[in-house]
């Protein structure tokens, strides 16, 4: 079994349904959830004239290879109804694999670590909690010490 490390997020309909709902697909597609974030309330990325988002980092257990794995969330993301004509654009659901042990790999399709994790505070906060120790491929910092000093401006704990 490998592990693999996601972030799921939303800003359309019931945001917290679309996480659980994500959440309870990628079980019953074969994954296992080891750890959850808390949920974040986070500012738009890349497209900012959108409605906030909600946010979570999940550490998952898989037998499936980074390239099914891709498939699968694709997948899910599809039944869930993602609409994916806008980039950065509203969203029901995202689910991006941030990484995949310490594998890297650079394909048109497929890029893991994610390419934007390291700029992303919505991403890094949230990872920071779930696996504070996890040194990422060509990294030389642990998660910890990579957030060290990361502004938290547009991120809070989402309290319902």
């Amino acid at each position: 079994m490998e592990r693999a490390y996601l972030l799921l997020g939303t800003n359309l309909g019931n945001l917290k349904e679309n996480l659980r709902n994500a959440l309870e697909l990628l079980q019953r597609n074969g994954l296992r959830i080891l750890k959850s974030s808390r949920i974040y309330k986070t500012k738009p990325w890349g497209k900012t004239d959108q409605p906030d988002f909600l946010n979570m980092a999940v550490e998952v257990e898989t037998s499936l290879s980074p390239r099914e794995l891709l498939k699968i969330v694709k997948h899910i993301e599809k039944e869930m109804k993602r609409d994916t004509e806008e980039k950065w654009g509203p969203r029901i659901i995202d689910i991006d694999i941030l990484f995949y042990e310490n594998i890297v790999i650079n394909e048109p399709d497929l890029v893991i670590p994610h390419p934007y994790f390291f700029k992303r505070n919505f991403a890094l906060i949230p990872m920071a909690e779930i696996a504070p120790d996890f040194v990422p491929p060509l990294q030389n910092k642990s998660i910890k010490d990579l957030t060290a000093g990361v502004e938290s401006e547009g991120i809070e704990i989402y309290c319902d």
